[in-house]
């Protein structure tokens, strides 16, 4: 237990570490012009000034009545954790953005740890990928929402163990208000508890389906005064026009759809199709496509892949992130707010990697599939250390090579 412990810890503080480095040398800071307005509205609950952001980019140094609107496009809640955390800290509100980043870090892992506390560092390791390195480095809410999915699918299995348990339908209810708190979207959580307690109800287990309906009515309530104040301060539900259905051609759709889809299946680089040079691209594809057909070759075929009751975990995380990317289709067709890229794609990504990880790590199959971790290890390692900003490093150790050797 306590080399897995001491593993799991020691990947921690490196990624922290990357995370940090990252921040430092790379010219923006890892902040989009939605970082600026989530860091905006964290220094203006700091000074008083409410929940307030400007509506126009660049942000103007002069705040006036005429240049800020009331912060309804992005729930609250990030900015909220990234005000606190400064004022605890001290700290200025850019680098408490990624305290908060790396804080949450730090909980995944712990839930990683709670899913298996002997192979939990085999669990964390999809936090080198190249996805979760950008969304924990940039000032993003998708970094908390990436714990608060772990937390709802945790809490979700539990129930599904133990419907009496009122505690676990306690963290039912955070995890789900927490994930609508972070991103609108979410809400998608509503969805999937609503559908259980309809097939408690088809299952005649009517204690679990009241549970749950009273959960659902709290979360709506909550929600719907949330959103009815945004309405009421911006004249919209999230606080502007959403709703773009002929912005994009069902081509055009597909095409993102396919990039995206086709980013995320690769661990340590993503290519854009905008004719850059695809050479570090290719190397690192053909790199992971030849450890994966070496591990499917060697360790996986011939295996039968099913099901038993120690994969509910499994199930319950690949079964969400499918739905989460159903949703994310049809809510893009009609509001093509971001393109299909790794953040907004990160959530699916976050929840088909934990299913398959949990599915490998399965106690049952430890004699058929151990063999196949040193090369997993092997495959996010090369990623973190290809994600390092590497000019800045070669720069870095040159010059200290001259001043040794002058």
């Amino acid at each position: 237990m306590f080399a897995s412990d001491l593993k799991l810890t020691a990947l921690f503080a490196i990624i922290t570490a990357t995370i940090i480095l990252r921040v430092s040398v790379e010219q923006t800071g890892y902040c989009s012009p939605d970082s600026r307005y989530y860091l905006e509205a964290a220094q203006n609950i700091i000074e008083g000034r409410g929940f307030y952001h400007s509506n126009e980019y660049p942000i103007p140094k002069i705040k006036t009545p005429e240049n800020q609107t009331y912060f309804a496009v992005w729930p609250i809640g990030y900015s909220l954790l990234i005000a606190g955390f400064a004022v605890i800290f001290s700290l200025p509100v850019f680098w408490a953005s990624k305290v908060v980043n790396i804080f949450f870090l730090g909980l995944c892992f712990l839930l990683f740890r709670k899913m298996h506390k002997e192979k939990a560092f085999l669990l964390a390791l999809m936090m080198c990928s190249f996805t979760f390195l950008e969304v924990f480095s940039y000032t993003w809410s998708e970094a908390p929402f990436m714990f608060g999915l772990l937390w709802f699918g945790y809490a979700l299995y539990n129930y599904l163990q133990d419907q009496s348990n009122t505690l676990i339908l306690f963290h039912l209810l955070c995890s789900a208000l927490f994930l609508f708190l972070i991103r609108y979207v979410g809400g998608f959580s509503f969805i999937i508890i609503g559908g259980l307690s309809g097939y408690y109800w088809i299952n005649k287990k009517y204690k679990a389906t009241v549970n749950l309906l009273f959960i659902i009515f709290i979360l709506i309530s909550i929600a719907g005064l949330y959103l009815y104040n945004n309405y009421l301060q911006t004249g919209y539900l999230t606080g502007g026009e959403r709703l773009y259905p002929d912005r994009e051609s069902l081509g055009l759709f597909s095409w993102f759809l396919f990039v995206g889809l086709f980013n995320e299946f690769f661990i340590i680089k993503n290519y854009y199709w905008r004719h850059e040079p695809a050479g570090l691209f290719l190397a690192t594809a053909l790199f992971q496509l030849l450890v994966m057909a070496f591990i499917y070759f060697r360790y996986l075929k011939g295996n039968k892949f099913k099901f038993t009751a120690k994969d509910r975990l499994s199930l319950s995380f690949g079964l969400m992130g499918i739905f989460y990317l159903f949703l994310l289709i049809f809510i893009r067709l009609f509001s093509p707010f971001d393109p299909f890229d790794y953040r907004i794609l990160s959530p699916f990504t976050l929840c088909i990697y934990t299913a398959i990880m949990l599915y490998l790590i399965n106690d049952d199959r430890a004699t058929s599939f151990n063999g196949t971790y040193k090369y997993i290890v092997l495959l996010f390692y090369v990623s973190l250390i290809l994600n390092l900003p590497k000019a800045y490093l070669i720069n870095y150790f040159r010059i200290l090579l001259q001043q040794i050797f002058t």
